[in-house]
């Protein structure tokens, strides 16, 4: 079986598609914006973290997410700021934290019960993270590690009543765990 070939959308250049690339999924910005061309498409790290609209395309990205949590049952946001947008889903099997990068874009995935680990050395429990990635972590992980210095303080920061205060009550009931497909204004 032969894979398709993959070219990163900013550089034309010939992508491994079991390499590690970073791809924008879902249809998350408005028909007429000049970004839609790079959303589900690969880039290249290099590339991508080069490009001038990186920031601007990634809070789009990280937005829309936010947007798609608040329907999600099972992922419960537990703090946003200009930097970063972390929410956690406690319930096995899942058992994790997610952390957004609002200049990346990226999702990383921290085990719950590894957080405090995580904290202390991102590396070491969520290795091959970019220095693009380290760069806007070392930003954010002070505030991290004060707000949430262990994985009882991320659980206990959820807001029961996110879910109720986020929907009108006739869509109660209805929600979805998939991501971004609807843009945002």
């Amino acid at each position: 079986m032969q894979l398709a070939k993959l070219e990163c959308a900013l550089c034309g250049g010939q992508i491994d598609a079991l390499g590690d690339f970073f791809r924008a999924s879902g249809d998350f910005l408005p028909a007429k914006d000049p970004l839609v061309p790079y959303c589900n498409v690969p880039l290249h790290w290099s590339c991508y973290t080069r490009w001038s609209e990186r920031p601007r395309f990634a809070g789009l990205y990280v937005r829309a997410w936010i947007d798609a949590n608040r329907k999600n049952p099972f992922w419960w946001g537990v703090h946003r700021d200009e930097r970063v947008y972390v929410s956690v889903n406690p319930e096995q099997p899942v058992e994790e934290v997610s952390v957004r990068l609002c200049t990346v874009g990226s999702d990383i995935r921290v085990p719950l019960a590894k957080w405090s680990a995580w904290l202390a050395d991102c590396d070491q429990v969520t290795p091959g993270l970019h220095p693009v990635e380290r760069e806007a972590l070392s930003q954010v992980l002070p505030a991290l590690r004060a707000r949430f210095p262990d994985d009882h303080a991320v659980v206990h920061a959820i807001d029961p009543d996110e879910k109720r205060r986020a929907r009108p009550a006739a869509a109660r009931g209805r929600a979805t765990d998939s991501g971004p497909t609807a843009h945002t204004p």
